[in-house]
């Protein structure tokens, strides 16, 4: 562990000692009042005696007529019970001591009805009478919270208590006598313990209203009521509840007591079925659940109506069934591996513990202190710490798992991107090294297409374990995560393709030799149900260089990737020598010189081989900005295509054709064509034969004088928008060509589906045509074909006069390339156009 660390952890054991020294002061300073009663510290002697009066009939003038009816025997042999009876308490007190003493007499069940006090002579004559319980009117907060009378017995005196108990609830009244000092202590004592309670509990409650509000996780609410509940409850039961709430509404939750017991146990219950995630489940445990509270809602609502003495036996009954159903969803849980659960589990064993003295309590089986008093109390304030303390552990769990979901694949639990970009970033800030390196199974795409994901996810990892291994062995290649058992170098980017960095600085050729060995050593063979795929892989690397980023060092990493397709080894690198600059900048700056019209419209000639005459021109897009001139067009192309605005390129170009066109008209060349060309990017321009008619109506251009030219990568990626595309703007009359014919795969079958009027044969085949028999074949075949069903044909890539002649003995119709013209800027076209006598020299120079 590192000394950071073992540092922190030193304070926060400092901080723990620091807090048990505080609770242990304090618990010094809350005596335990029990052990001081009046016997115990005065020369006064007590004697005891009760009778029950089972039919609530019998007066103090009959209970003291009938002295066998009295039973002679502690109060701790009460058999209390809910039973409807009174209960008459004797006390005889015996003052030995020569000092008159200031006794207080406590009634330690602030929940009873009706407590009438009697202070008799020896003889049985009346001295005072006192009368207690929350059914009286007119007692102070203190004498509902703490019932209690003070009196004074005078020295050599003998006195009696008479005590008559008539409640509905619990009739279990612990009587204590103390003297005034040792009574202050009780106070002190009980009210510091109902502070710390009610304080804890209140704190509680507002932090996780809190926490509900920024998380938005409806266990908080739960929790909250649970806490409600228990601080209601216990202040009914401790008597703390008159200073918790108004008069009227503590008197009224003394009558419905067991409301507040159901209260509590619904929002146990509820919080163990939501903490422990069951409602994502829906199994039948959760329905278990469901149908538990359900019943506990009913029952709370019944009790409403019911008396205290029905309704409670009704609800432990129902206690013991929701103790039944929560174990079986923790145990059901924790065999599941639900570790961080730990807390919760923790809590539950105050809340039995408290939960069980107190009718045990109650029953007489503990005997009554101060301690088994409050036992319940503290364990409820137990349980709640460790409660908290289980969101918190909670929390901190969801927080990892989502990290982890984050920095993972769901699929192959390897790591993603993200993992390889917070690795990139801190080896940047350390100006360390970063090539990327990236591995791809070669044709993975296609594997797919015969293998179910998950075979193809269990590919991916036993191909990553095979790669981790053989990294392993390597200590350039930097960790992207370490745990208690391995430390991980590579990254799923899906697909079959793994990501690591390599941190030495080195020449090229050294990684990529060292990269061809690890890929010689992975597997070659996967077999999956008797079927041996082959494996082959391809390599990938990206020189970060002074670039820190990530998007843009790992896009490079991919085109180099892409490259090695085509390479013999298989390998591609991606150093920063490259123009790769397909980035969003870049098309920015495009864009922006779409809308402000700093790109330009170069034209070169296409020329009639029977005039030698300039008939039209083919549009190729340029930049003239001197930041970007040196950019290939093709580059740019792509460029737009990728990033979405070739679209918006190519309206643009069509219409500054159109703009060109009249403007070749007015400059005397009324039937000049210009050629555009269209790529299948450009096929999701919606209603583009309806866009282009309206801009040949803007600028009144004749629609034969515009044409459009078609590559076969359109017709392969949509063929019947092609084909509702060709018919519209045949239909308008503009003149739609088939450009490259000859290097596709299908370009025969084109001319019959397609209303084209031109084929374009593609240069490749003219370069070499007058020592090339076979392109003379092909060339000629094409006239001929292309004459024979109506269509005009344009030869390009001529480049020489032989090339020329050789076209126009071939009967070809127009022909264009460097031999007439480059590509010319629109004013130098102009004058190119007006000078055309170089053209007309073509024949008799040969």
């Amino acid at each position: 562990m590192e000394t950071k660390t073992l540092r922190y952890h030193g304070v926060a054991v400092a901080i723990l000692v620091f807090i048990f020294f505080i609770i242990s002061t304090l618990a010094s300073n809350l005596v335990v009042p029990t052990r001081y009663t009046v016997e115990k510290t005065t020369p006064v002697y007590l004697d005891y005696a009760y009778s029950i009066d089972e039919n609530k009939t019998g007066s103090l003038k009959d209970i003291i007529a009938s002295p066998n009816q009295l039973t002679n025997k502690s109060f701790s042999d009460i058999p209390w019970s809910f039973k409807q009876q009174n209960y008459w308490l004797f006390i005889d007190l015996e003052n030995k001591s020569l000092y008159e003493q200031d006794i207080v007499a406590h009634f330690d069940n602030p929940m009873v009805d009706h407590l009438s006090i009697y202070r008799l002579t020896p003889n049985n004559e009346l001295i005072e009478t006192y009368k207690l319980g929350d059914k009286e009117e007119s007692l102070s907060l203190f004498q509902y919270s703490v019932p209690h009378i003070r009196f004074s017995l005078p020295s050599k005196s003998i006195e009696r208590l008479a005590i008559k108990i008539d409640t509905t609830g619990i009739s279990k009244t612990p009587v204590n006598l103390y003297r005034y000092k040792e009574f202050v202590d009780l106070v002190r004592s009980q009210t510091g313990i109902w502070g710390i309670f009610a304080g804890v509990l209140l704190m509680a409650a507002l932090y996780n209203l809190v926490l509900y509000f920024g998380i938005k996780d409806r266990v908080y609410l739960i929790y909250i009521g649970y806490i409600m509940s228990a601080l209601c409850l216990m202040g009914i039961v401790m008597g703390f509840g008159f200073y918790l709430w108004p008069l009227e509404l503590q008197l009224f939750l003394h009558e419905k007591v067991i409301f507040t017991n159901y209260a509590m146990a619904f929002f146990t219950l509820a919080f163990c079925t939501m903490f422990l995630r069951y409602h994502k489940d829906k199994c039948w445990r959760y329905k278990l659940s469901k149908a538990l509270l359900f019943l506990i809602f009913l029952l709370s609502i019944a009790t409403l109506f019911l008396p205290e003495y029905i309704a409670a036996p009704v609800f432990f009954c129902v206690l013991s069934l929701l103790y039944v159903v929560c174990i079986i969803l923790i145990y059901n849980k924790l065999r599941t591996g639900f570790r961080w659960a730990k807390f919760y589990v923790f809590s539950w064993i105050p809340l039995i513990i408290g939960a069980a003295i107190q009718p045990l309590e109650l029953t007489g089986f503990l005997a009554y202190s101060f301690a088994i008093r409050h036992a319940f109390l503290v364990a409820i304030l137990c349980e709640v710490i460790l409660m908290a303390m289980a969101l918190a552990d909670r929390v901190r769990y969801q927080r990892e798992r989502a990290l982890y979901h984050a920095t993972h694949t769901q699929q192959t639990k390897l790591l993603n991107s993200a993992k390889l970009k917070q690795a990139f970033m801190a080896l940047q800030t350390q100006e360390r090294s970063t090539t990327l390196c990236l591995i791809k199974i070669r044709h993975f795409n296609s594997l797919n297409t015969i293998i179910t994901p998950s075979q193809g996810y269990a590919l991916i990892k036993y191909v990553a374990k095979e790669l981790e291994l053989e990294l392993s062995h390597e200590r350039e290649f930097a960790n992207l995560d370490v745990d208690l058992n391995t430390s991980l170098r590579i990254a799923d980017l899906s697909s079959g393709v793994f990501a690591f960095i390599s941190t030495k600085t080195q020449p090229q050729n050294m990684l990529e030799e060292l990269l061809k060995n690890i890929i010689s050593s992975l597997p070659k063979q996967y077999e999956i149900k008797g079927l041996n795929l082959q494996l082959n892989y391809s390599i990938g690397i990206s020189n970060a260089g002074q670039s820190n980023d990530f998007e843009y060092w790992l896009k490079r990493g991919y085109l180099a990737l892409k490259q090695a397709k085509s390479s013999l080894d298989n390998v591609s690198s991606a150093s920063n020598g490259n123009k790769l600059m397909m980035d969003v900048a870049l098309a920015a700056k495009l864009q922006k010189a779409i809308k402000t019209n700093s790109i330009a419209l170069y034209y070169q000639p296409q020329i009639n081989l029977l005039d030698n005459q300039v008939s039209g021109a083919e549009a190729l897009l340029r930049w003239p900005d001197p930041e970007f001139c040196h950019l290939s067009i093709e580059e740019l192309i792509i460029l737009a295509e990728h990033t979405g605005i070739i679209n918006e390129l190519t309206l643009w170009v069509v219409e500054q054709a159109c703009k060109d066109i009249i403007a070749f008209t007015q400059n005397g060349h009324p039937n000049h064509t210009i050629s555009v060309n269209l790529s299948a990017k450009n096929l999701t321009i919606n209603n583009l034969a309806e866009k282009v008619e309206n801009l040949l109506i803007k600028y009144q251009v004749p629609a034969h004088l515009l044409k459009f030219e078609l590559t076969e990568s359109a017709f392969v990626d949509s063929q019947e928008a092609l084909i509702q595309l060709v018919d519209e703007l045949s239909a308008l009359g503009i003149k739609v060509v088939l450009d490259d014919f000859g290097t596709g795969y299908a370009s025969l079958n084109y001319l019959v589906n397609y209303h084209f009027s031109e084929l374009k044969i593609d240069k490749s085949f003219v370069f070499d045509l007058p020592n090339n028999a076979t392109h003379q074949v092909i060339v000629q075949t094409a006239i001929d074909m292309s004459h024979n069903l109506g269509l005009s044909i344009t030869i390009e890539g001529v480049e020489t006069q032989e090339i020329h002649q050789l076209l126009k003995t071939m009967n070809a119709d127009r022909a264009q390339g460097y031999l007439y013209a480059k590509a010319l800027p629109y004013t130098d076209y102009l004058h190119f156009l007006k000078s055309q006598y170089s053209l007309k020299m073509l024949d008799s120079s040969f």
